[in-house]
């Protein structure tokens, strides 16, 4: 009992290093009366990346194993995207109930995105983006970067918007690093943006973030407004299952 014990704890440490996708490996794997000791291992954020990972199937009975405030705070560590795919697939009544106890403002981000279709450009997006001002100067984004980094979805791009929120030019992480800080930020922000609406299919944004050799690209509502970013990984997670597919055939 000693060394079994001894065995589940350096277990339980090694969990806490794992990625996400090798803890959903794990979670997969291993009879559900014992998922439990996985979840309590790790923190939410982490288990939030981690239910993200698992197959909508796994997720909904993982999700039916804890209670819905715990699912509630986990949901409000996550990226709304993701969380919106997490909520998505849940019976609709449970994923109002959970929407209802989460913090206001992160239930509404979610909820925007749940009123798009899954697989459009404003279901993929999401609203957590780096935004700039027109009238800074380089060294004032870059320290925004460091503020926002936390909250963004990806820090390699600003978006560059005005009180109306429309998109006025973007600056990429490299572009801020390469010139001096006390240059005006319009002086290197790029102003022919590559960009989807909102309503675009994954094949409409695949196309771009190929072409144009991106990480993200921005997302415009039908009035021509800033609505979010879609970053090329969760486009990539779109397409995985098909190409696995393929791959097994």
């Amino acid at each position: 009992t000693h060394s079994s014990k001894l065995a589940l704890n350096i277990a339980r440490n090694q969990m806490t290093e794992m990625p996400p996708a090798d803890l959903a490996d794990i979670i997969e794997s291993i009879p559900i009366q014992n998922i439990r000791t996985v979840l309590d291992s790790i923190d939410a954020e982490t288990t939030g990346e981690t239910l993200y990972e698992l197959e909508a199937d796994m997720r909904n009975v993982v999700i039916s194993q804890m209670d819905d405030e715990e699912v509630s705070d986990i949901l409000e560590e996550m990226e709304p995207d993701e969380a919106a795919d997490v909520l998505s697939d849940l019976p609709e009544q449970k994923a109002q109930e959970l929407l209802e106890m989460m913090d206001q403002e992160d239930a509404e981000d979610i909820q925007e995105l749940l009123e798009h279709e899954e697989d459009s450009a404003g279901g993929l997006m999401t609203p957590d983006y780096l935004r700039l001002s027109s009238n800074i100067t380089v060294g004032r984004a870059l320290e925004l970067v460091r503020e926002c980094a936390e909250e963004v979805e990806t820090i390699y791009y600003g978006y560059i918007v005005d009180s109306d929120d429309r998109l006025e030019g973007v600056v990429s992480l490299k572009g801020l690093l390469l010139n001096p800080p006390e240059t005006h930020i319009t002086y290197i922000m790029e102003e022919n943006i590559k960009f989807v609406s909102i309503d675009d299919e994954p094949e409409d944004m695949l196309e771009i973030l190929a072409k144009y050799d991106l990480i993200a690209v921005p997302v415009l509502d039908a009035d021509n407004r800033m609505a979010g970013i879609v970053t090329v990984d969760d486009v990539l997670a779109h397409y995985l299952p098909q190409i696995i597919k393929i791959k097994r055939r």
